[in-house]
């Protein structure tokens, strides 16, 4: 089977749609998702999970589509929220409740009460005073939630500062000092019932050591809970198994996640203890399954540089500013020409509106097409309307069909949220 992406008579295919032919009848910028990729990292994780206790759930964080979301729930996915907003999505996507956890380190009142009425599978608690606030709700509301108390491993994930949070630098979780004397608050409380404990290092991880660092921790901390005579049934792992942003132009068949050299070594790791595990898996879903389409509108040479300016900004894709992240970029058309070294940059007025710098790339001109590659994940959703720049279309490619799952907002849209 070819893979997801591929050059076909010259021209770049997602599955059996060629891309250059959809920008024809379509204007750019546009996100654009593969239907199959996400079914097949969803396949790969049920199938590191088989014969395992293990519910996983998808981080709506990633990406919050709703087209998106039913697939991943009709293959048998839970939920990870981590807002109100998303909690609300997830429900009307039509996860069940029962496989839906909440984490987040600033949960509102409201948030809180709105979890527990649900009636959700769990709730994910960071700190002293939501522990003891969930509570004091839990018993307005007469109902006793499950909780997991997130502890913080101080685990280094070895990945972008910006997006690790097993550290004790970081905001996220409790120390595991002061996690053991919550849990005894929390199982001496009439209305909460702690079952788990959670934690998460970071995200976008590549190499198996952090998890393996995690896996010592659990069994040690739960041992330690188990010495003070608090039982504890299951393991939120978190996430973070990150994709291949690499993946080259030159071989499209690389591996796009890894979720496969990963996964099963984690999961395998910690059967031992005898726990259902959690999962919360994000980017390693949706990530490589998604592609940022937009046009050079410019050449613009300087006397040390030369300039590609897209129609696609950081409003659109804001990684690469945010992280100084690594977008692989594909022309739709199969270069053959010079290659030259450029950057590629948007028209926002910010010097850090850029998607490549000092790249590498075919000769392009003014008018030509390209793809961002692995742009499925923390593309749309950290979208803005930056420069009154409205959001862009969305679709969806299944096999050889197209489906708008989000149309492109218009600067009326925006204009109609105001009171002029």
């Amino acid at each position: 089977m070819q893979p997801v992406l591929h050059y076909r008579n010259h021209e770049l295919y997602m599955e059996n749609v060629s891309l250059q032919a959809l920008t024809e009848g379509n204007a750019t910028p546009f996100y654009i998702y593969s239907r199959r990729d996400i079914v097949d990292n969803c396949k790969a994780v049920m199938n590191a999970a088989r014969g395992l206790n293990v519910l996983p759930c998808y981080a709506l964080k990633a990406n919050y589509n709703p087209a998106i979301l039913k697939i991943i729930k009709d293959m048998g996915f839970g939920a990870d929220v981590v807002s109100g907003g998303e909690l609300y999505f997830a429900l009307k996507a039509g996860f069940d409740k029962d496989k839906i956890v909440f984490a987040g380190v600033g949960k509102t009142a409201e948030e809180i009460e709105y979890a527990i009425q649900i009636g959700i599978h769990s709730l994910n608690v960071e700190s002293e005073e939501e522990l003891k606030l969930t509570g004091e709700i839990a018993e307005q509301l007469q109902s006793k939630p499950d909780i997991a108390l997130r502890v913080n491993p101080n685990i280094d994930a070895k990945t972008h500062k910006y997006i690790s949070t097993g550290l004790y630098e970081n905001k996220f979780g409790i120390m595991p000092d002061q996690a053991v004397s919550l849990y005894q608050f929390a199982v001496k409380h009439p209305w909460l019932n702690p079952v788990g404990i959670h934690v998460h290092i970071g995200s976008q991880i590549k190499e198996l050591s952090p998890f393996t660092d995690t896996i010592a921790f659990l069994k040690n901390f739960k041992q330690k809970l188990a010495d003070n005579e608090i039982p504890i049934t299951q393991l939120d792992l978190g996430g973070g198994i990150g994709i291949n942003y690499d993946k080259s132009l030159h071989n499209l068949q690389q591996p796009s996640t890894y979720i496969d050299t990963i996964l099963p070594q984690y999961l395998q790791g910690l059967q031992t203890l005898n726990s259902k595990l959690i999962l919360e898996l994000g980017r390693s879903i949706v990530g490589s399954a998604g592609l940022l389409i937009t046009k050079i509108i410019y050449r613009k040479k300087t006397p040390s540089r030369t300039f590609l300016i897209t129609d696609a900004a950081m409003n659109n894709l804001i990684r690469p500013s945010l992280y100084n992240a690594h977008h692989e970029i594909y022309p739709l058309t199969e270069p053959n020409g010079e290659w030259e070294t450029v950057d590629v940059v948007g028209p926002v007025c910010e010097s850090s509106d850029y998607f490549a710098k000092n790249r590498n790339l075919p000769q392009l001109e003014g008018g030509q097409i390209i793809a961002l590659a692995a742009a499925g994940a923390y593309g749309q959703a950290l979208s803005s309307n930056y420069n009154l720049r409205p959001r862009i279309a969305e679709y969806l490619v299944n096999n050889d069909t197209v489906n708008t799952i989000a149309e492109a907002q218009s600067i009326e849209d925006i204009a109609n949220q105001y009171k002029w």
